[in-house]
């Protein structure tokens, strides 16, 4: 059940909101099919939230493996980006061909700097997951927060509509969340006829990805001795 969820919940996410979408609105947004809007900023941020929250239990699930020395907390943090990266790259290769068989234009517009955006989105969740890691293995309790905490990220990160459709009057606000950035800029260099809002910047992800990394390698530098010796987490 878990191998098949990771296929059903996007299918399940994108049925639900295509069908809401097409009664209020109709099939078409901005000249783009809804359903190939919602999968090129849906299936990313799936990536980066599992990435994000699947962190916080790899310490847990592979204690076993710090038995044998030249294993170290840190593998299992970058074993377990590996393992969602190629689990959602899966995911959304079947719903691509899925979405070309129906008749969609499933073409990338800017395949190199899509795959640059891709990648800095998925460090960025990475410097995010260690971050969420750490505190939460010093302050189990939290785990509960952070999880709540990506469920109305996903509402205000124009994952289901353009960013222009979010309130004007808080954007500036809005514009704070990185995940935001990285779901328009990813959107415009996959769909031609896409413009995002303005604000959005590539160099703020790089900016609060770095400081997050920097955080993150040196609260973990600082721990890595206690991560091993104690079983919070």
């Amino acid at each position: 059940m878990g191998a098949a969820w990771t296929l059903i919940e996007p299918i399940c996410h994108l049925l639900i909101f295509s069908v809401l979408f097409a009664l209020l609105r109709g099939r078409s947004l901005t000249g783009i099919e809804y359903p190939v809007f919602v999968l090129v900023g849906m299936a990313p941020f799936l990536l980066y939230r599992n990435t994000a929250l699947r962190l916080m239990d790899s310490l847990r699930e592979n204690r076993s493996l710090f038995a044998y020395k030249q294993i170290k907390p840190l593998d299992t943090y970058l074993a377990r980006v590996l393992v969602e990266a190629c689990i959602s790259a899966t995911v959304y290769v079947i719903l691509v061909f899925g979405f070309a068989w129906f008749g969609f234009d499933m073409a990338v517009g800017h395949p190199l700097q899509w795959v640059a955006t891709l990648a800095l989105g998925l460090l960025f969740a990475f410097s995010l997951g260690m971050v969420i890691a750490l505190i939460t293995h010093a302050v189990p309790g939290a785990k509960i927060f952070f999880r709540m905490a990506f469920f109305p990220l996903y509402f205000i990160s124009g994952v289901l509509m353009p960013a222009t459709y979010l309130p004007q009057a808080m954007l500036p606000i809005l514009l704070l969340n990185p995940f935001l950035h990285i779901v328009e800029l990813i959107r415009a260099e996959a769909l031609p006829h896409y413009v995002p809002v303005a604000g959005v910047s590539a160099n703020y992800v790089i900016a609060v990805t770095l400081v997050l990394l920097f955080v993150a390698l040196g609260t973990y530098r600082a721990r890595r001795l206690h991560l091993i010796s104690t079983k919070n987490g």
